[in-house]
């Protein structure tokens, strides 16, 4: 005779919990940075360094030229400075001395007028005395010493020539020196009128 199953037990009845899953470990793979990024900080670096160094080179350079440059050219602004006052008073001097040498020319020109006003009295002084003294040698019947008289007058009236700018003058006295001559044994009165014109003549030019 078979057996007839027995009844579940209540622990038989209740449901059997599943025991829970457990997840399966994920591999979790790094981030992979971007090319551009990587490139980036591996140039950084290296361009930090090359801008240290360029501005390490500017201020050495500054250092080494744009500095002594500088002083060079405050230098050069100072004997600038210094040659362009000493050329101002270079210059002030020059001034004084052509001053000075405008009045020494004039004074010299003023001298020289003196001089040539006194040779020309001189001059003048001697023919009037000439003259003098022919005359007194005629009034006196002395022709040796008249005629030595005229030719001294010939010599100092030759003189005068070249001191007196009057040509035309200087012409008619020659003239008249000749005529006192000419006359000097053959009409002594003419001759003598003559000498005494001829005075007046050279008495008038020296108060010229």
């Amino acid at each position: 005779m078979e057996k007839e199953p027995l009844p579940p037990s209540d622990d038989e009845m209740q449901p059997v919990e599943e025991a829970p899953e457990t997840p399966s470990a994920k591999v979790v793979s790094p981030p992979v940075e971007p090319k551009g990024k990587n490139f980036f900080q591996k140039f950084l670096p290296w361009f930090a360094a090359v801008l240290v160094s360029l501005l390490v080179g500017f201020a050495l350079g500054a250092f080494l030229l744009y500095i002594p440059a500088r002083d060079a050219l405050r230098q050069s602004q100072a004997d600038l400075a210094s040659t362009k006052s000493s050329l101002e008073l270079a210059e002030t001097k020059a001034e004084g001395m052509q001053s000075s040498l405008d009045s020494a020319t004039s004074q010299l020109e003023s001298a020289q007028s003196e001089l040539k006003s006194s040779n020309l009295s001189l001059v003048i002084s001697k023919l009037q005395e000439n003259i003098g003294r022919a005359r007194l040698a005629l009034v006196s019947k002395d022709i040796l010493t008249a005629r030595q008289e005229l030719s001294d007058a010939d010599a100092n009236l030759a003189e005068l020539t070249l001191s007196l700018d009057d040509i035309e003058t200087t012409s008619a006295m020659a003239d008249r020196l000749k005529t006192i001559r000419t006359n000097l044994t053959s009409d002594p009165s003419k001759a003598l009128e003559e000498m005494r014109i001829l005075g007046e003549n050279l008495a008038r030019l020296e108060n010229r």
